[in-house]
């Protein structure tokens, strides 16, 4: 019961304004049923308590009265009366999925069939046919970092997008990883959501790793790592394995079948869960449905034939 009165509250209190009317109306009424207020000024007091048969007083219930009490109970109901939270409907498309895809020449290498790029767009499709919903953003950097598609929930887009991107359209070659993960931030806290990274690359520069490293430490999104090359070897080889050690991040390599996106989803889903504060997704739920009887109810009573209730 403390907890019932210290979460209570209403969602929309402004409504409760509409009480001050219900509080004169019942006033008023009052005054007019009070013989010594209707002869006041006609009558000498002391001579009206003589003249004023009071007669025995009965429960009765007059249709304003009720009326009054409909009014009361209809305005709680609107005002949103509420003390518990659950689970947001909308929860589950709030958490956004940002991908970062490397597009050095490198990626044009042809040791996965029928080329890495090729390979990284036809995961982007299994990806977000696996995914079902939800935003996405898609990334694009090499020496520099550019947002091609910002969070939205209409994927075929990135996809769309995804097939026309290629090495020669970026200004200029290199790493700029750290400078494409801000960005990517940038898309999260902006729209003030939850959400993870997915770094699609081939190779991860030396001269990153530092930063990468410092970035890490206060990275407020869970990332991983997608590294579009045919072996182990060439993930240790071309520094993605010391780039996802620096960052903190799981590393996940490329496989002929939907296991490898399969894994990264369950990553994503179960790091986001974990990153996102409790009430994160839950709202407030609104308990005025449960006045709605009581309402009825006294609005069918109020419009019985006669006017008036007794009960005895």
């Amino acid at each position: 019961m403390t907890v019932f009165w210290e979460n209570f509250h209403f969602l929309r209190p402004y409504w409760l304004l509409a009480l001050i009317p219900v509080a004169i109306i019942w006033f008023a009424l009052r005054r007019n049923q009070d013989p010594v207020h209707l002869f006041n000024g006609l009558i000498a007091p002391h001579l009206l308590r003589h003249l004023l048969h009071q007669p025995e007083k009965r429960n009765v219930s007059q249709p304003a009265h009720l009326l009054l009490l409909v009014w009361i109970l209809l305005t709680m109901a609107v005002a949103g009366p509420s003390w518990r939270m659950v689970p947001s409907p909308f929860a589950e498309d709030k958490a956004g999925l940002m991908i970062l895809i490397k597009l050095n020449p490198t990626i044009l290498s042809e040791d996965v069939r029928p080329s890495r790029l090729e390979r990284v767009r036809f995961k982007l499709h299994d990806l977000f046919k696996l995914r079902a919903g939800g935003v996405a953003g898609l990334i694009a950097y090499s020496g520099s970092s550019h947002l091609v598609m910002p969070l939205t929930q209409d994927t075929r887009i990135i996809e769309h997008m995804a097939e026309a991107l290629l090495p020669t359209l970026m200004p200029a070659e290199g790493d700029s990883l750290t400078e494409a993960l801000a960005l990517a931030a940038d898309q999260f806290t902006g729209r003030n959501t939850a959400g993870s990274v997915l770094v699609i690359t081939d190779s991860i520069a030396q001269s990153q790793v530092g930063d990468l490293t410092e970035y890490g430490k206060s990275n407020p999104f869970p990332l991983q790592i997608l590294a579009a090359l045919p072996s182990k070897a060439l993930v240790i080889q071309n520094g993605v394995e010391a780039g996802a050690r620096a960052l903190g991040a799981p590393v996940t390599l490329l496989t002929v079948d939907e296991t490898d996106i399969r894994q990264i989803l369950k990553h994503a889903a179960s790091q986001v869960v974990a990153s996102t504060p409790q009430t994160e997704g839950e709202q407030w739920k609104d308990g005025g449905y449960l006045l709605v009887p009581f309402i009825v109810l006294g609005a069918l009573l109020w419009s019985r034939r006669g006017w008036r209730v007794r009960w005895e």
